[in-house]
Protein backbone atom coordinates (compact mmCIF):
# COMPACT_ATOMS: atom_id res chain seq x y z
CA UNK A 1 0.00 0.00 0.00
CA UNK A 2 1.52 3.26 -1.10
CA UNK A 3 2.33 6.04 1.74
CA UNK A 4 -0.29 8.55 1.63
CA UNK A 5 0.46 11.39 -0.76
CA UNK A 6 -2.28 14.08 -0.10
CA UNK A 7 -1.78 16.08 -3.72
CA UNK A 8 -2.89 19.25 -3.81
CA UNK A 9 -6.94 19.29 -4.89
CA UNK A 10 -7.19 19.78 -8.92
CA UNK A 11 -10.23 22.30 -9.00
CA UNK A 12 -11.73 24.16 -11.89
CA UNK A 13 -14.59 26.85 -10.55
CA UNK A 14 -17.51 26.66 -12.30
CA UNK A 15 -19.92 28.96 -11.77
CA UNK A 16 -22.81 27.16 -12.64
CA UNK A 17 -21.69 23.68 -10.65
CA UNK A 18 -19.91 23.32 -7.10
CA UNK A 19 -17.61 20.53 -5.72
CA UNK A 20 -16.04 19.74 -9.01
CA UNK A 21 -12.92 18.78 -9.72
CA UNK A 22 -9.94 15.92 -11.06
CA UNK A 23 -9.90 13.23 -8.50
CA UNK A 24 -6.62 12.13 -10.18
CA UNK A 25 -3.01 12.69 -8.53
CA UNK A 26 -2.93 9.88 -5.92
CA UNK A 27 -0.25 7.94 -5.19
CA UNK A 28 -1.72 3.76 -6.32
CA UNK A 29 0.20 0.61 -5.42
CA UNK A 30 1.73 0.81 -8.78
CA UNK A 31 1.86 4.56 -9.37
CA UNK A 32 -0.33 7.23 -9.99
CA UNK A 33 -4.01 7.63 -10.49
CA UNK A 34 -4.00 9.91 -13.98
CA UNK A 35 -5.01 13.59 -13.74
CA UNK A 36 -7.62 14.58 -16.67
CA UNK A 37 -9.40 11.25 -16.84
CA UNK A 38 -12.08 11.24 -14.35
CA UNK A 39 -13.72 14.23 -12.12
CA UNK A 40 -16.43 14.49 -10.21
CA UNK A 41 -19.16 17.16 -9.34
CA UNK A 42 -22.37 18.06 -7.94
CA UNK A 43 -25.35 18.22 -11.01
CA UNK A 44 -24.70 19.73 -14.39
CA UNK A 45 -28.02 21.12 -15.35
CA UNK A 46 -26.93 24.90 -14.72
CA UNK A 47 -24.01 25.30 -16.17
CA UNK A 48 -23.32 28.64 -18.40
CA UNK A 49 -21.53 28.72 -21.38
CA UNK A 50 -18.32 29.27 -19.91
CA UNK A 51 -18.35 26.43 -18.10
CA UNK A 52 -19.23 24.44 -20.84
CA UNK A 53 -16.31 25.68 -22.82
CA UNK A 54 -14.11 24.02 -19.41
CA UNK A 55 -15.82 21.03 -20.04
CA UNK A 56 -15.27 20.70 -23.72
CA UNK A 57 -11.67 22.13 -23.01
CA UNK A 58 -11.27 19.17 -20.59
CA UNK A 59 -12.15 16.52 -23.44
CA UNK A 60 -15.22 15.61 -21.30
CA UNK A 61 -16.99 13.72 -23.18
CA UNK A 62 -19.45 11.64 -20.98
CA UNK A 63 -21.43 11.91 -17.35
CA UNK A 64 -22.17 9.31 -14.46
CA UNK A 65 -25.80 10.69 -13.41
CA UNK A 66 -26.39 8.88 -9.76
CA UNK A 67 -29.58 11.03 -9.20
CA UNK A 68 -32.85 9.35 -9.12
CA UNK A 69 -35.84 10.04 -11.32
CA UNK A 70 -37.59 13.19 -9.88
CA UNK A 71 -34.16 14.84 -9.42
CA UNK A 72 -32.86 14.30 -13.26
CA UNK A 73 -36.88 15.77 -13.97
CA UNK A 74 -36.58 18.53 -11.70
CA UNK A 75 -33.02 19.40 -13.04
CA UNK A 76 -32.88 17.99 -16.64
CA UNK A 77 -29.53 18.74 -18.66
CA UNK A 78 -28.65 17.81 -22.09
CA UNK A 79 -25.16 19.23 -23.85
CA UNK A 80 -24.32 18.21 -27.44
CA UNK A 81 -20.51 17.16 -26.53
CA UNK A 82 -21.94 15.39 -23.58
CA UNK A 83 -23.06 11.88 -23.11
CA UNK A 84 -24.86 11.28 -19.79
CA UNK A 85 -25.69 7.57 -18.21
CA UNK A 86 -28.51 7.79 -16.03
CA UNK A 87 -27.12 5.02 -12.92
CA UNK A 88 -29.56 5.78 -10.89
CA UNK A 89 -29.59 5.87 -7.16
CA UNK A 90 -33.02 6.83 -5.99
CA UNK A 91 -32.44 9.46 -3.09
CA UNK A 92 -33.12 8.53 0.52
CA UNK A 93 -31.36 11.17 2.89
CA UNK A 94 -33.87 13.87 3.07
CA UNK A 95 -37.24 11.95 2.39
CA UNK A 96 -36.37 9.63 5.43
CA UNK A 97 -35.31 12.71 7.42
CA UNK A 98 -38.31 14.18 6.59
CA UNK A 99 -40.69 11.12 7.44
CA UNK A 100 -38.51 11.55 11.04
CA UNK A 101 -39.35 15.49 11.33
CA UNK A 102 -42.92 14.55 10.59
CA UNK A 103 -42.72 12.20 13.36
CA UNK A 104 -41.28 14.45 15.56
CA UNK A 105 -37.41 12.79 15.39
CA UNK A 106 -35.62 15.42 13.45
CA UNK A 107 -32.75 16.33 15.52
CA UNK A 108 -28.81 15.93 14.87
CA UNK A 109 -29.00 12.35 16.08
CA UNK A 110 -31.55 11.60 13.87
CA UNK A 111 -29.31 12.87 11.24
CA UNK A 112 -26.58 10.62 11.77
CA UNK A 113 -28.69 7.98 11.47
CA UNK A 114 -29.86 8.45 7.99
CA UNK A 115 -26.95 9.54 6.95
CA UNK A 116 -25.52 5.99 8.46
CA UNK A 117 -28.31 3.96 6.94
CA UNK A 118 -27.58 6.26 3.35
CA UNK A 119 -24.45 4.39 3.20
CA UNK A 120 -25.26 1.03 4.55
CA UNK A 121 -27.75 1.03 1.29
CA UNK A 122 -25.32 1.74 -0.82
CA UNK A 123 -23.64 -1.38 -0.19
CA UNK A 124 -26.45 -3.67 0.65
CA UNK A 125 -29.27 -2.76 -2.02
CA UNK A 126 -27.32 -0.50 -4.86
CA UNK A 127 -24.07 -2.70 -5.44
CA UNK A 128 -25.48 -3.58 -9.01
CA UNK A 129 -25.76 0.43 -9.94
CA UNK A 130 -21.88 1.10 -8.52
CA UNK A 131 -20.91 -2.08 -10.92
CA UNK A 132 -22.21 0.08 -13.64
CA UNK A 133 -19.56 2.93 -12.60
CA UNK A 134 -16.77 -0.07 -13.74
CA UNK A 135 -18.15 -1.29 -16.63
CA UNK A 136 -18.34 2.78 -17.96
CA UNK A 137 -14.88 3.09 -17.50
CA UNK A 138 -14.02 0.06 -19.18
CA UNK A 139 -15.98 0.71 -21.74
CA UNK A 140 -14.44 4.17 -23.11
CA UNK A 141 -11.13 5.89 -22.09
CA UNK A 142 -12.18 9.41 -22.73
CA UNK A 143 -12.40 11.55 -19.50
CA UNK A 144 -15.67 11.11 -17.26
CA UNK A 145 -17.66 13.17 -15.07
CA UNK A 146 -19.31 11.22 -12.02
CA UNK A 147 -22.54 14.09 -10.40
CA UNK A 148 -25.33 13.45 -8.51
CA UNK A 149 -26.82 16.17 -6.74
CA UNK A 150 -24.70 17.14 -4.42
CA UNK A 151 -21.52 15.24 -5.87
CA UNK A 152 -20.76 14.07 -2.21
CA UNK A 153 -22.48 10.97 -1.16
CA UNK A 154 -23.53 8.58 -3.64
CA UNK A 155 -20.92 10.17 -6.01
CA UNK A 156 -18.42 10.19 -2.92
CA UNK A 157 -18.81 6.63 -2.50
CA UNK A 158 -18.55 5.67 -6.34
CA UNK A 159 -14.72 8.03 -6.19
CA UNK A 160 -13.87 5.86 -3.11
CA UNK A 161 -14.43 2.75 -5.06
CA UNK A 162 -12.83 3.65 -7.79
CA UNK A 163 -9.77 5.04 -5.70
CA UNK A 164 -9.75 1.83 -3.75
CA UNK A 165 -9.76 -0.28 -6.87
CA UNK A 166 -6.72 1.42 -8.38
CA UNK A 167 -4.97 0.68 -5.00
CA UNK A 168 -4.80 4.50 -3.50
CA UNK A 169 -4.04 4.88 -0.22
CA UNK A 170 -7.24 4.79 2.36
CA UNK A 171 -6.16 8.36 3.58
CA UNK A 172 -6.19 9.51 0.69
CA UNK A 173 -9.38 8.09 -0.19
CA UNK A 174 -10.62 9.97 2.75
CA UNK A 175 -9.12 12.94 2.09
CA UNK A 176 -10.99 13.48 -1.35
CA UNK A 177 -14.16 12.68 -0.02
CA UNK A 178 -13.78 15.00 2.71
CA UNK A 179 -12.97 17.98 0.08
CA UNK A 180 -16.41 18.32 -0.26
CA UNK A 181 -16.32 20.75 2.93
CA UNK A 182 -14.32 22.74 1.08
CA UNK A 183 -15.61 23.06 -2.51
CA UNK A 184 -19.68 22.12 -2.16
CA UNK A 185 -22.05 25.12 -2.00
CA UNK A 186 -25.15 23.79 -0.17
CA UNK A 187 -28.30 24.53 -2.33
CA UNK A 188 -31.52 26.61 -0.51
CA UNK A 189 -34.03 24.40 -1.28
CA UNK A 190 -37.59 24.70 -0.21
CA UNK A 191 -37.33 20.80 1.18
CA UNK A 192 -34.48 22.50 3.91
CA UNK A 193 -36.77 25.15 5.07
CA UNK A 194 -37.69 24.63 9.04
CA UNK A 195 -34.90 22.53 9.35
CA UNK A 196 -32.29 23.55 11.64
CA UNK A 197 -28.66 24.66 10.40
CA UNK A 198 -26.78 21.67 12.24
CA UNK A 199 -29.11 19.35 11.16
CA UNK A 200 -28.58 20.75 7.53
CA UNK A 201 -25.32 20.51 8.43
CA UNK A 202 -24.88 17.02 8.77
CA UNK A 203 -27.91 15.99 5.54
CA UNK A 204 -25.59 18.43 3.32
CA UNK A 205 -22.01 17.34 4.43
CA UNK A 206 -19.88 14.92 4.65
CA UNK A 207 -18.17 13.20 7.86
CA UNK A 208 -15.48 10.29 7.80
CA UNK A 209 -18.11 8.18 9.99
CA UNK A 210 -20.41 8.07 6.62
CA UNK A 211 -17.90 6.65 4.69
CA UNK A 212 -16.84 4.51 7.24
CA UNK A 213 -19.65 3.36 7.82
CA UNK A 214 -19.93 1.93 3.89
CA UNK A 215 -16.66 0.16 3.93
CA UNK A 216 -17.94 -1.51 7.79
CA UNK A 217 -20.64 -3.27 5.86
CA UNK A 218 -18.63 -4.16 2.78
CA UNK A 219 -16.45 -5.78 5.55
CA UNK A 220 -19.53 -7.34 7.64
CA UNK A 221 -20.93 -8.79 4.38
CA UNK A 222 -18.54 -9.61 1.81
CA UNK A 223 -15.65 -10.38 4.58
CA UNK A 224 -13.57 -8.36 2.64
CA UNK A 225 -12.56 -5.13 0.03
CA UNK A 226 -11.32 -7.65 -2.54
CA UNK A 227 -14.62 -10.27 -2.81
CA UNK A 228 -17.11 -6.91 -2.52
CA UNK A 229 -15.20 -5.92 -5.60
CA UNK A 230 -15.16 -9.41 -7.33
CA UNK A 231 -18.58 -10.67 -6.23
CA UNK A 232 -21.11 -7.38 -6.00
CA UNK A 233 -18.93 -5.51 -8.86
CA UNK A 234 -18.07 -7.99 -10.82
CA UNK A 235 -14.73 -6.54 -10.77
CA UNK A 236 -12.70 -9.39 -11.88
CA UNK A 237 -9.12 -9.35 -11.33
CA UNK A 238 -8.65 -8.56 -15.41
CA UNK A 239 -11.19 -6.65 -15.27
CA UNK A 240 -9.15 -4.59 -12.32
CA UNK A 241 -5.93 -5.18 -14.21
CA UNK A 242 -7.46 -3.47 -17.53
CA UNK A 243 -8.74 -0.64 -15.11
CA UNK A 244 -5.29 0.04 -13.32
CA UNK A 245 -3.69 0.31 -17.31
CA UNK A 246 -6.08 3.17 -18.65
CA UNK A 247 -6.30 4.93 -15.31
CA UNK A 248 -2.91 4.60 -13.79
CA UNK A 249 -0.02 6.18 -14.29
Amino acid sequence: MPVSSLPSPVSCPLKGASNFRDIGGYATDSGSFRKGRVYRSDHLADLSQQDLDILKELGIARSLDFRGAHERKRSPYQYSFLTSHALIVEPTVLPDFLDMLAQGQGDVQAAHATMNKTYTEFVTTHARTFAQVFDQLLQADTPVVMHCTAGKDRTGFAVALLHRAAGVHPDDVMHDYLLTKQFFRRPDLPDNRGIRDEVLDILWGVQPEFLETAFKTIDATHGSLDRFFQDALQLSPARREALLERYVA
